[in-house]
């Protein structure tokens, strides 16, 4: 990488672009008539879209053949806690074991019912930590 590119990235990245992740239909190498697409490189800002892979630095115009894609936050929280935090208590509640497990209030009391969680037996249901981190183990993403 030499330093004009850099240079050009490092803008590019402090003016709020990040790399695109997102699927490219094959026609948009050619509309834009570019001499190797395996070295295509994307930036976006969207709907702004940089390619910085060769000396074209092509900025389409036409967005047509890219995928749109949805913003990730950085880290998903609740209550202004993420699922780890959340986890370090040694109780939890409903909402916020279904928050961890990424399931419904029903499936969390549900699975408390019928043993799959362990749960306090009065009311209002709290769930164990342990047994939410042990369900986390057997979910296959």
């Amino acid at each position: 990488m030499n330093s004009t590119l850099c240079r050009t990235l490092r803008k590019l990245l402090a003016d709020g672009f990040e790399q695109y992740n997102g699927i490219i239909d094959p026609a948009v190498y050619e509309r834009l008539e570019c001499p190797d697409p395996k070295k295509a490189y994307w930036v976006c800002s969207w709907p702004i879209l940089h390619c910085l892979g060769c000396r074209k630095r092509c900025t389409p115009k036409d967005i047509s053949g890219f995928q749109v894609t949805l913003p990730m936050p950085e880290e998903l929280t609740y209550e202004g806690l993420t699922a780890p935090q959340l986890l370090k208590k040694k109780l939890l509640r409903v909402d916020e074991a279904a928050f961890c497990l990424n399931i419904s209030h029903s499936l969390v009391r549900k699975w408390a019912k019928c043993g799959k969680l362990d749960a306090t037996i009065n009311k209002p249901v709290r769930v164990t930590s342990e047994s939410v981190a042990k369900e986390l183990e057997n979910i296959d993403v």
